[in-house]
């Protein structure tokens, strides 16, 4: 009787120390899944998100107003407004997405500081 009272208790005690041990297991699991394949669904999201019509339309609109800024303004200012549009517009393709002349002064701004 105490024998059997003992292995259960020992037993319980078991397996309470693997469901602790398996659930710090599944955490790192879950941690390592967030480094990689988390990581890879936020980059497709934001790449997608990039090519929406939204954020394009947003993009030119950006891209215009800056260029009528641009054309009315001083030398001073066309230097800060360089500086702007080559940090707004660091991560977009001018090329794939805006033509002519404002493609050539996004592109202007943000090489040719």
């Amino acid at each position: 009787m105490k024998r059997t009272v003992l292995l259960s208790i020992v037993g319980f005690i078991l397996f309470i120390g693997l469901m602790i041990g398996l659930s710090y297991a599944f955490g790192w699991i879950g941690v390592h899944q967030t480094k990689t394949i988390g990581k890879a669904q936020q980059n497709a999201k934001r790449e997608v998100f990039e090519q929406t019509q939204s954020y394009v339309e947003g993009k030119r609109q950006a891209a215009l107003k800056y260029y009528k800024e641009y054309q009315q303004a001083d030398e001073d200012a066309k230097k800060g407004l360089k500086g702007i549009v080559s940090q707004d517009f660091a991560n977009f393709d001018e090329d794939k997405y805006l033509t002519g002349e404002l493609r050539n002064f996004i592109h202007n701004c943000k090489y040719n500081p």
